[in-house]
């Protein structure tokens, strides 16, 4: 069989990797079935990348765990190629020894179907990184709530182009910000399987144009730079102030010429742009207004997404250090950054209560306190886990759902007396 000009081998493939899951050894018949070649994997690569990036959380630890008690694991799996096509494989998989000590694991890939085709609109899709969205569409309906609750003010046709316009920008931002860590180097350097971080990385697989990827990210964000441009021209100049700072933090947290990431001030530049930027920005659209009780839920969920990144760059320590992006994490370090971490948790609810009590923010919105045990685990998990990427997983995701609940809890407390009243 082929796939594009390759052939495509079924023959039994071997791969070895230390205890890391990076590649040790790479035989020719896997650089044939896989498509990378031995320069780009060997001591470079995870093993993680020779599978679905949905499967990498759970059927990677798995397989490792089981072949570890049992001696072996082997089972019928999908499995990814370079340029994104799938095939199915029985993969058996042993851990290797040496001196009676584990040293790594060798694997052994039998494949069964031909690649599918590549998948190039699903690469597209990958590279939108769209379930990150959370941080933005949660920022504008609170806001849009914050303005009806508050003021009693909506306006259908704004709060839409509110949230076509935040998420463009975060479209483009993600986009945009892969673009220049895969030029930089820093998608290279990344070697951890954890899904939550270290970018999309689809550039690394030679599918999609580079320039291309830039251009449609420099078009969301033109996009969503037009649709802020026209609510200026219905709402005021201050509305004008908060879009140049959002397009040109969504742009330059890795981008040039700024690099924000690069110079430690990408944490606070993200929280802002997700909180107060994004919360007020809605606000005043609906409102032509900024009240205290707005700009108290807008600092409370710009320190949630905040800390979704802060969490999300520990696994990405080593690879940003190599190429020189200095982020808060990297200049903290791990136990220092765990600390900080719970500060920026327990600060975001901190928020609310003096919210409630001096700001004149409803009380319902403490019905949020209720995602705080949420909120926790991840700092617990941070704190258990410290380096290491892959026990890392859990906490990743445990930030973004606790975020998501309290961003659901919070549109509870602020719609309840908007309906009683």
């Amino acid at each position: 069989m082929t796939d594009g000009d390759k052939p495509f081998t079924a023959e039994t493939s071997v791969i070895t990797c230390d205890m890391n899951g990076i590649v040790q050894q790479y035989a020719a018949d896997a650089a044939e079935l896989f498509g990378w070649t031995r320069d780009e994997v060997i001591g470079k690569m995870s093993v993680a990348n020779f599978h679905l990036p949905k499967n990498v959380p759970t059927l990677v630890p798995r397989l490792l765990r089981e072949a570890v008690v049992n001696g072996k694991f082997e089972e019928e799996v999908t499995l990814m190629r370079k340029n994104g096509s799938t095939f199915r494989a029985v993969l058996t998989v042993r851990p290797v020894s040496r001196d009676g000590e584990q040293v790594g694991f060798m694997g052994m890939t039998k494949p069964l179907t031909p690649p599918t085709r590549v998948p190039v609109g699903k690469l597209w899709f990958q590279a939108l990184r769209a379930p990150f969205l959370i941080a933005s569409i949660v920022p504008v309906l609170v806001g849009a709530l914050a303005a009806w609750s508050i003021r009693g003010a909506f306006i259908p046709s704004f709060f839409l182009l509110c949230l076509l316009g935040a998420m463009s920008i975060h479209l483009g931002a993600n986009m945009a910000n892969d673009a220049w860590d895969y030029r930089s180097g820093n998608d290279l350097a990344v070697r951890h399987l954890n899904p939550f971080a270290g970018g999309s990385r689809v550039l690394l697989r030679g599918v999609l144009n580079l320039r291309t990827h830039l251009a449609v990210a420099l078009t969301f964000l033109g996009i969503g730079s037009l649709i802020g441009l026209y609510l200026v021209t219905q709402v005021g100049l201050p509305l004008l102030w908060l879009g140049i700072f959002g397009v040109a933090v969504a742009y330059s947290y890795v981008g040039p010429p700024l690099r924000l990431a690069h110079h430690g001030v990408g944490e606070i530049a993200v929280g802002i742009e997700f909180g107060p930027l994004t919360v007020l920005g809605t606000y005043f659209v609906l409102t032509r207004a900024f009240d205290l009780p707005a700009i108290v839920l807008s600092i409370c969920l710009g320190l949630l997404v905040a800390g979704i990144l802060w969490i999300n760059e520990v696994p990405d320590i080593p690879a940003d250090a190599a190429v020189g992006k200095r982020t808060l994490v990297v200049r903290l370090g791990v136990p220092r950054a765990t600390t900080v971490f719970g500060g920026i948790i327990g600060a975001a609810y901190l928020v609310l209560v003096l919210g409630v009590v001096l700001a004149g923010l409803t009380p319902w919105t403490l019905l949020a306190l209720f995602a705080l045990p949420l909120a926790v685990k991840p700092v617990q998990g941070l704190q258990k886990a410290g380096a290491d990427p892959h026990a890392l997983i859990p906490s990743n995701a445990g930030m973004i759902m606790a975020t998501l609940a309290t961003g659901v809890l919070l549109l509870i407390g602020l719609a309840i007396p908007a309906l009683v009243r």
